[in-house]
């Protein structure tokens, strides 16, 4: 009985830290430039593909009106797997959230944000999750996303 007991506390216990480890959380950190103050200015993560957007409508993020200069953004883990943008946008019906309307007030830095499905997807080197693809230069972050800089558009 009590071995039982001790294997289904075990299968528990594996069984969460797989829910845990498996869906490791992730957030993305830049610097803003260019920029001008009290636009209705909001940050969304958008889903990118053959340079078109996907308006994905459930993370936006307020953007402090004074332009302190930096964001972290926290990444969800229900979307699909793919490859993704985080945009600066006006929001121009004031709903918190991108929309087909909304002018896109960031350039393209030629980063991608990829969600990996498994080891090697998408780009070779990518893992499971959260990734940087910087296509300029090949380089993949897996660990730490950051230097997601986020320029203006002229």
């Amino acid at each position: 009985m009590n071995k039982m007991m001790l294997a289904t506390g075990l299968g528990a216990l594996l069984l969460s830290a797989c829910s845990v480890v498996g869906t490791r959380s992730a957030a993305v950190s830049g610097q803003l430039r260019g920029f001008s103050a009290d636009q209705n200015l909001r940050l969304a993560l958008v889903g990118y593909n053959n340079g078109l957007y996907t308006a994905d409508g459930t993370q936006a993020q307020v953007i402090d009106k004074f332009l302190s200069g930096g964001y972290t953004l926290t990444l969800p883990r229900d979307v699909p797997y793919g490859t993704y943008r985080v945009i600066v946008f006006r929001d121009a019906n004031d709903d918190n959230r991108y929309n087909a309307g909304d002018t896109v007030l960031s350039s393209y830095s030629g980063k991608l944000l990829v969600y990996a499905a498994r080891d090697n997807a998408v780009f070779n080197g990518t893992k499971y999750g959260w990734n940087i693809y910087d296509g300029n230069s090949g380089q993949i972050q897996t660990i730490i996303l950051n230097n997601y800089d986020l320029q203006a558009a002229n």
